[in-house]
């Protein structure tokens, strides 16, 4: 490989082995190397998921009542009897709590894979991000419309600065994708 005696940790030119202080040793297939970027984006992703699950959670318990459901129902269709508006409303409530219950799993699992790096979870995570952005405007719309939804304005308003967070989120991402590879994770070799 190297006429010169390498440094121990070295990656040779072609980024396949490393210098372990006598030896060249094969890197692992898809090896990849931390950037300054790697950690932080870790964590910052991690964060953003934990608190976006404790948020809807929060807020659901809060506001998703048996009174805000029917008021939301009959501004939305008036023609709905009694007897109806309860079965919507308890249908509804379930519904929602079966959603909030379900995304909050996935934000659980995304967050603890985000904090300790696997690679697979930079990609659902991206996607992820991605659809939290399209909240951007959706909480605009329910804000425009706030006599239709169970929320008061103010949960919205926190809705849409958590999808402004998904959307900043998200670019970096992108931009550390692009720059480095997922989780701003560079080949072995390549310049930072």
């Amino acid at each position: 490989m190297s006429a010169t005696s390498p440094e121990a940790g070295q990656v040779s030119p072609d980024g396949q082995f490393r210098w372990d202080g006598q030896q060249w040793v094969p890197l692992a297939t898809n090896y990849r190397e931390p950037t300054a970027w790697t950690r932080p984006l870790q964590l910052v992703t991690a964060a953003y998921l934990v608190i976006g699950l404790v948020y809807s959670v929060v807020t659901t318990a809060l506001f998703l009542t048996a009174a805000n459901m029917e008021r939301v129902l009959r501004a939305s269709n008036a023609n709905l009897g009694g007897d109806q508006v309860s079965q919507a409303v308890n249908f509804s409530i379930l519904a929602a709590w079966a959603v909030v219950i379900v995304l909050a799993v996935v934000s659980l699992l995304l967050a603890v894979g985000s904090f300790l790096g696997w690679r697979w979870v930079f990609w659902v995570a991206l996607v992820w991000l991605a659809l939290n952005s399209v909240g951007v405007l959706s909480n605009l719309n329910a804000l425009a419309n706030s006599g239709t939804q169970v929320e008061p304005a103010g949960v919205e308003v926190g809705s849409l600065l958590l999808s402004l967070v998904a959307l900043g989120l998200f670019i970096w991402f992108v931009v550390a994708l692009v720059r480095y590879g997922p989780w701003a994770m560079k080949k072995p070799g390549a310049p930072a």
